[in-house]
């Protein structure tokens, strides 16, 4: 959301936007708390809004051949799309569970991979690797076709088990040089937005179900489960995370 005369909007996933802020081509935007942990010195946080979840979240999953605590020695491919679920996933593997991977390696973005000819896609039956991190709509949508993978693990739900607090996956934030006045009416038209969409938890259900292939009364669900303006239970998550992220070198 570059913010020079009028707001001119991108659309990212939370990984490519994070290298955008830092390369300094947007002025606000949604995100992802490990890069905003790195990027403090030049954003702030707009009001105490974001991306969080208390408990089970579907949608930032690891798919692996064995349970997350026999990964020892695995090779375990990222979505590219990811920077925060990447480290949550390190610290329940390492932290949590003394697990030390071969690898992680960086997978090709989906739409790289949707240009294999389909022939080639249908022939090829082994899994990408011993465990695959996905998030957001590839992984609701690999979760309804997965046949490779027979362990399914909510890295959100991982996260509340262990530390008995919400996760938090992304904030609203802005650069620190942009006009008092400008962060208070981007803080306004989101507190807006969120109050207009928790009252269409419906309609937006209705109208994404068919491309996730998820029935709306589950997507609405799915989507309901999420919390956007955040507590004290929300902000103590985030610190824990940051706090562990930083202990074991990970941001």
């Amino acid at each position: 959301m570059p913010l020079e005369g009028r707001a001119q909007l991108i659309e990212c996933v939370p990984r490519a936007l994070g290298a955008k802020a830092a390369a300094g081509e947007v002025a606000a935007g949604l995100l992802p708390v490990a890069d905003f942990f790195k990027l403090q010195e030049t954003f702030e946080r707009l009001g105490r809004i974001g991306i969080a979840v208390r408990g089970r979240v579907q949608s930032v999953m690891l798919f692996s051949l064995k349970p997350m605590r026999q990964l020892e020695g695995a090779n375990i491919l990222l979505t590219d799309e990811t920077s925060t679920s990447a480290v949550l996933l390190r610290l329940l593997l390492e932290k949590r569970y003394k697990v030390t991977p071969a690898a992680y390696e960086r997978r090709q973005h989906a739409e790289q991979r949707h240009q294999i000819a389909p022939a080639a896609r249908e022939r090829r039956q082994s899994p990408e690797a011993d465990a695959l991190l996905l998030i957001g709509d590839e992984a609701l949508r690999f979760q309804q076709t997965n046949t490779q993978y027979p362990f399914e693990t909510d890295l959100a739900f991982e996260w509340w088990l262990w530390q008995h607090l919400p996760c938090v996956f992304a904030v609203w934030a802005v650069r620190k040089t942009v006009a008092a006045a400008e962060k208070k009416r981007i803080e306004a038209a989101l507190m807006r937005a969120l109050v207009l969409n928790a009252g269409q938890l419906d309609a937006i259900a209705e109208e994404h179900a068919g491309r996730l292939h998820l029935p709306a009364a589950e997507l609405k669900l799915y989507l309901s489960r999420f919390v956007y303006r955040f507590g004290q239970q929300e902000e103590e998550g985030m610190a824990k995370f940051q706090e562990l992220a930083h202990e074991h070198h990970l941001l």
